[in-house]
């Protein structure tokens, strides 16, 4: 089977990413004495680059990257999407790859990838505010700013994920950060997801910045919303409601014909 991750920059795709790639689903090729704070982010190298070449986002850090219109493909972007498909299926039978870009452009590896099933993770904007904020600058015009970036992008991602699991056909689960770091019930709906027992490798000195209310993001927050009405609260709300829904559709049995 083939594990497609979704999900936000710091938001637990690398922890996902980990946990499937220590249980025996291959997720990319990595050097594991090297630690996410050193670059390890569990991230097939394949799969980035070519989504970052379809982005155009080479040397683009995650909140300056806004596509203008849909990404498209080129031929021969569409030869590399083929062939690491054809790759990874003939030397894994459990694989997958994590890239929070692929939020952006997962409808065109929908169409070229076979059966597969969706990890989705989210988390709170206000908690993961705390890994973009730049230290010692406070309410400053240059803090505001990147809070609007910040926010920008996470409504982005976010709304793509709402849009792809209002669509898909294919079988998802839908976790949130907090939970599958606090309690053993959402580690547990990711194992019964993926049908095995997996590689805990959740490391609580790695859960940073739990959240607290920011002055800068909610200024950021009422500018976004004057601009476009757009709320990530409101978005928030939606994975919420989501993630009832996806628990209970996954409790149901399989339907038998």
């Amino acid at each position: 089977m083939i594990y497609v991750i979704l999900g936000m920059h710091k938001s637990g795709t690398t922890l996902t990413s980990q946990i499937l790639h220590y249980s025996g689903i291959n997720m990319g090729d990595f050097d594991n004495n090297i630690s996410y704070d050193q670059g390890n982010k569990y991230e097939r190298e394949s799969t980035l680059n070519l989504n970052q070449d379809i982005l155009e986002a080479f040397g683009k850090e995650s909140i300056d990257i806004f596509p203008k219109t849909d990404p498209t493909t080129t031929s021969d972007q569409i030869r590399q999407m083929q062939s690491i498909v054809q790759s990874c299926n003939e030397r894994f039978e459990d694989w997958g790859f994590k890239d929070p870009r692929t939020c952006l452009v997962y409808s065109l590896w929908e169409e070229m990838l076979p059966e597969h099933k969706l990890i989705v993770i989210y988390r709170s904007y206000k908690e993961s505010w705390g890994r973009y904020r730049l230290k010692n600058l406070h309410n400053s015009p240059i803090q505001l700013l990147r809070a609007w970036k910040y926010l920008k992008a996470w409504l982005l991602h976010n709304s793509k994920i709402l849009h792809y699991l209002a669509n898909t056909t294919n079988e998802y689960v839908l976790l949130e950060y907090r939970r599958l770091m606090t309690t053993q019930e959402e580690y547990q709906r990711l194992e019964e997801f993926v049908g095995r027992t997996l590689t805990d490798k959740r490391n609580p000195k790695l859960y940073r910045n739990k959240g607290s209310d920011s002055i800068t993001v909610n200024v950021a927050e009422e500018i976004i919303y004057r601009q476009t009405g757009e709320k990530p609260s409101l978005i928030m709300q939606q994975l919420e409601q989501l993630r009832e829904i996806n628990i209970q559709e996954l409790q149901k049995p399989p339907v038998r014909i």
